[in-house]
């Protein structure tokens, strides 16, 4: 399965839970999920995130894609979202939005920002199903058994009291699912 995810993923890792969590952790974390999905970086995150920063065994596995200029520019609904939310954003979502169109419904793209996810619900609403936030994938990955039940509880719980902005009712409602559903 391909995966698009944000910039604000890597810089959960790379930044946010630093003080939180031993880097050792976060690139073997990293390296689990790079090691079992296709992870797709779009060259607007890649400069956002300072991709270069990643620790190589991640950085080798992770795939650098351009989305052709023709691909999403004459569609309105991509155009429209252009100059209401960040590069890295629009980068994500016309990627996502071009594996769509191809009819290849195996994808994921990571998104946080709030604005961003409101518009995509409003603007393309068959992107919906494939889109998930950092903390909503982290129990993606729990469920798929990427990451250990545990393993993704304590990520989880360490987000949470980490910088990385997400709603603490996020955090619960991922972790209440990854017990639920994981054994």
């Amino acid at each position: 399965m391909n995966v698009i995810p944000d910039s604000s993923f890597f810089i959960c890792f790379l930044d946010d839970l630093e003080g939180h969590m031993p880097i050792s952790d976060r690139v073997r974390i990293l390296s689990l999920i790079t090691g079992n999905f296709a992870v797709l970086v779009v060259s607007e995150v890649e400069v956002e995130s300072r991709f270069s920063r990643v620790p190589s065994p991640v950085r080798d596995q992770a795939r650098m894609v351009k989305i052709p200029a023709s691909g999403t520019r004459s569609d309105p609904s991509i155009e429209l979202l252009r100059p209401l939310i960040g590069k890295g954003e629009h980068g994500v979502i016309s990627c996502a939005y071009v594996y769509f169109l191809n009819g290849d419904g195996t994808f994921l793209f990571i998104l946080d920002d709030g604005v961003a996810r409101d518009l995509v619900k409003r603007i393309l609403p068959s992107l919906i199903r494939h889109m998930k936030g950092t903390v909503g994938f982290i129990g993606y990955c729990a469920i798929q058994k990427v990451l250990e039940k545990n393993e993704a509880i304590h990520l989880l719980t360490v987000i949470g009291r980490s910088k990385f902005r997400v709603d603490r009712s996020t955090i619960t409602t991922v972790i209440a699912g990854v017990q639920s559903r994981c054994v």
